[in-house]
Parts: C-alpha cells; sequence; structure tokens
C-alpha cells in the first residue's frame, strides 16, 4: 500500500503544480503584461486550467483511492496520511463531474470578463460589462449543476468555496450580525464624539506610502525574500510557499486604505508562507479553506491594523517618515479616524462594522441571480436601492456601486460569504488568544507583533489543512463557531472608542 500512497501523493503534486504555473500566469496579467496580450493569455490559460483539471481528475487516482482505501493495512497509515486520502478524494469525487473542455472554456470567458469589467469600471458603464457578466452567471450555474444538478446551485458554490457551508449556516450568522451591528452603527453614527476625517485625506506621496508598507509588511513578517509586493486596481494575493506575490494599491490623498490594504493581503501572504513545511505539495499543506485564508487577513488587517495597540507602537515611526505631513496630530485623533464608522460606498474601504452589510447585501444578490429571481441587466438598480436599505448610502454612479468588485468577472461566485465567515473565525480564534496571553496589549504597544503572530502561526497557519475551518476553530478554541464573538468585539470596541456607555 505505501507504493500505492506515494504514487498517489505524486499525481497530487502534478496537479499542484500545473496550478501554481495557473496563478503565475493570472499575476504577470494583472501586473506586467502588456495589455495587447490579453487574447493570447486568455489561450494560455485555457490551456493550463483543461490540463490542471485533467491532472486532477486523473482516474488512475480514482483507482488507488480504491486500493488504499481497501487494504488490509490502511488502519496503519497516520492521521495525516489518511488526511490526505481524504482530501484527494474529496476533490477528485467533486471535480471528476466537471468536463476538462468546459473549465478550459470558463477560464477563458474569466479572462474576458475581466477585461470588460476593468473597462467599464474605468469608464463607469456597467453596459460594457454586461454581455460578459450574464455569460459568467451561466458559466457558475452551469459549474454548480456538474458539481450537484438536484441542489441550489447558490449551495452548491458556497460549499465548493467553503467545505460544509451551508444557506442555512449563511442566514443564521448573518442575520444574527444584522440585527446586532445596524443598531450599533446608528448609536456610532449619533455619538457626539467625532473624528476628523481630514487627517486621512492629506497628501502624501506614493514614494513615502511605499517605505511605509514596507516596513508594516516587515513588522507583521511577511518574508520578501519568498515574497514581493506590487499594485493593482484590486489588491490580491496569488501564490504558494516560497514564491507568493501580493498586491496593493495606491492613491495619494488615501494612505490608510493601500497600509490596510497591504497589511490585509500581507496576512493572506503570511498563511501561505507559514504553512506546514512537512506537508508541502501534500493536500495538508495547503490552507484548510477559504473562509479561513479571509479569516486570517481580516485578523491582520483588523485586530492588528486598525488596533490602538499598533498605532502607539508605530506612530512615532509613522511621523518619522512622514514628516511636515502629520506633524500637527495626535495619537487619538488618528486612531479614532482609522476607526471611523460611516456610510460608505466601497466593500474595500469600509470599516469593520459596515462591511459585513456590504458582504450581505452582495450574497443576497448572487442568491437572487444564480436562481434567476433578478436579472444582470437590473442589478445597478437593485444594487443601489439595497445600498440604500442596509447601509443608508446614496450610490452616486456604477463604478463605485456595482461595478466597485472584481470577483464577479472571475470564477468566484459563492465566495463573499468568507469574509465575513472570516470575521466570524477571526474574532473567535482573537478571544481565544486574549485568553491565551493576558498581556498582549502591553506587548502590542511595545511593537510586539511576534506574541500575536507566534500564536497564529502555532494555532492556525502551521496546521495547514489537517482539519476542515470549523473543526480547527472548535480545535483551537474548544467551542464550535459562533458569531457572538465577532458581536461581542463590535460592542465592547465601538462603545468605548465612541464613549457610548
Amino acid at each position: 500500500m505505501r507504493k500505492e500512497y506515494e504514487e498517489l501523493l505524486k499525481l497530487y503534486k502534478e496537479s499542484f503544480l500545473v496550478e501554481e504555473i495557473a496563478m503565475l500566469l493570472y499575476w504577470d496579467k494583472d501586473v506586467t503584461m502588456p495589455s495587447g496580450g490579453l487574447k493570447q493569455r486568455a489561450e494560455q490559460i485555457a490551456f493550463i486550467a483543461e490540463l490542471g483539471h485533467k491532472k486532477k481528475i486523473n482516474p488512475r487516482k480514482g483507482d488507488l483511492i480504491k486500493q488504499i482505501q481497501e487494504h488490509p493495512d490502511y488502519e496503519n497509515l497516520s492521521d495525516v496520511e489518511k488526511r490526505n486520502v481524504y482530501l484527494i478524494q474529496r476533490e477528485y469525487t467533486k471535480l471528476i463531474k466537471v468536463p476538462p473542455e468546459f473549465v478550459g472554456k470558463f477560464q477563458k470567458q474569466c479572462v474576458i470578463s475581466t477585461e470588460a469589467w476593468e473597462k467599464a469600471k474605468e469608464e463607469d458603464n456597467f453596459s460594457i460589462f454586461l454581455p460578459e457578466f450574464e455569460k459568467m452567471i451561466e458559466y457558475n450555474k452551469k459549474y454548480a449543476q456538474f458539481l450537484n444538478p438536484i441542489v441550489d446551485p447558490f449551495e452548491v458554490l458556497l460549499d465548493y468555496n467553503e467545505p460544509g457551508m451551508t444557506i442555512e449556516k449563511c442566514d443564521q450568522m448573518f442575520n444574527s450580525l444584522k440585527k446586532t451591528s445596524i443598531p450599533l452603527i446608528e448609536k456610532c453614527l449619533s455619538s457626539s464624539k467625532k473624528p476628523d476625517m481630514s487627517i486621512l485625506n492629506r497628501s502624501c506621496s506614493i514614494d513615502i506610502q511605499k517605505k511605509i508598507n514596507e516596513e508594516v509588511l516587515e513588522l507583521i513578517e511577511f518574508d520578501l525574500e519568498r515574497g514581493r509586493l506590487d499594485e493593482y486596481v484590486h489588491p490580491f494575493t496569488i501564490g504558494t510557499y516560497d514564491d507568493v506575490r501580493i498586491t496593493t494599491k495606491y492613491t495619494e490623498k488615501e494612505f490608510l486604505s493601500a497600509i490596510l490594504s497591504t497589511i490585509h493581503e500581507g496576512g493572506h501572504g503570511s498563511y501561505e508562507q507559514n504553512i506546514r513545511k512537512e506537508g508541502s505539495y501534500q493536500p495538508v499543506g495547503t490552507f484548510c479553506s477559504e473562509g479561513m485564508h479571509e479569516g486570517i487577513a481580516r485578523f491582520y488587517e483588523n485586530f492588528i491594523g486598525r488596533s490602538s495597540e499598533f498605532w502607539k507602537s508605530y506612530f512615532k515611526r509613522f511621523k518619522e517618515l512622514t514628516k511636515d505631513i502629520f506633524a500637527d496630530i495626535s495619537l487619538d485623533d488618528l486612531i479614532l479616524a482609522v476607526n471611523n464608522i460611516k456610510r460608505s460606498a466601497v466593500r474595500t474601504e469600509a470599516d469593520e462594522l459596515t462591511y459585513n452589510l456590504h458582504i450581505i447585501l452582495r450574497y443576497e444578490l448572487e442568491r437572487e441571480l444564480l436562481s434567476g429571481k433578478i436579472e444582470a441587466k437590473d442589478l445597478p438598480q437593485i444594487w443601489n436601492r439595497k445600498m440604500k436599505e442596509l447601509i443608508g448610502y446614496e450610490v452616486k454612479n456604477d463604478a463605485e456601486g456595482v461595478l466597485q468588485d472584481i470577483h464577479w468577472s472571475g470564477e468566484l461566485m459563492g465566495y463573499f460569504p468568507n469574509y465575513t465567515l472570516g470575521n466570524i473565525f477571526g474574532a473567535q480564534l482573537f478571544a481565544k488568544f486574549k485568553k491565551d496571553s493576558p498581556n498582549w496589549q502591553e506587548e502590542l504597544e511595545k511593537g510586539n507583533l511576534k506574541i500575536m503572530i507566534n500564536w497564529l502561526k502555532e494555532n492556525v497557519l502551521e496546521k495547514g489543512n489537517i482539519y476542515d475551518p470549523f473543526d480547527l476553530v472548535k480545535e483551537v478554541t474548544g467551542e464550535e463557531v459562533s458569531s457572538k464573538y465577532l458581536i461581542d468585539y463590535y460592542e465592547e470596541k465601538f462603545s468605548k472608542i465612541y464613549d457610548l456607555n
């Protein structure tokens, strides 16, 4: 059986390597490729995607899985080895239902749709994106039908992006967040304590911002010898192990946006750089889920990047780098501005409290799009109405509204809930970290981020894919996943910041 097990891992590694090559093609397309090369790149990506899918559904894998699981010595495998077999089987069983030629066409359409989205966003014209978006909806429906033709397509995509996730679980968690967040937002907005938001709109040169971002990446221990930072209109992370690429977006009058984006993507990157090395190119040597990946990124962004403890430690250095730009501001003024609660258009710029409402909006729209209850052509108007209802914001144009996210131009329908699920994971992990590290605030205020980062490495990152996400949270915290910890965190933090008590 040992021979069969090693062969199975070899076949898994082959498909993983093809996936890594595809990642680099996508990164190059967004960061360095000349715009005229798009059609050529679409062909390359389609070819690699089809090849990778064929590798994933190689019939030999099915034979090996059966031989291993039915072998008399199967129980002699270690827990890690059994987990590898299980994860390969789970992927194989799902993907064997999807024809490779469909995967190639889908990926080619993603490239074409992304180009249309970029142009539509730049020109603030949804009609440019609409024809390609309609195709993407159909591709997502078809993909879901291949995976499971008898279940709601949105639920299929939810489970595909986050194993075990269901509409019922989403509704339960999201409804409790809505119920508590909306009144808390109103209290913060009604508070007499108002931040001076002009602080965040002062001109800060891109060169200074780049220096700050490089230093912040060092502080959160993103290894720039095994990773790199570049620019893109919609920040993202791509890569594995010792070659991890992250991007951010610089705007001269929005320095905080770049810092928080960089910390967020640096969190994603740190996850990839710290996954268990003894499991490289094995299923256990990958991240445990998309939701956990977002959980770690949001953990870095919010519990580090927006925390008063971080800014207390970094404030002096921040002023040194920015010189006279922020010479007159106090630490308290900056912390209040960084944690300002406001009604805003853009998800990636949203504060912690309203952020989840942005996700819930997309969650509800995707369900209706995939079920056929609403049509893509009506989406801008529906989007604007729901933004007003949920967040109280009047959308000014499609660029800041329905066109703000890249996700729908790619194969990412059913993905958005992972951001809020990540917040829920992160808050529960943060509560356990605080219990395990009673002096954490003093250490962070002294600039010792290691106490938090080492805890994350030991409890989450280095565990790789040994557990499914809900099981991992329970293993670390001793409790089932609950939105209670996120709600408690919001109420404690913002009651203090806005003097609500």
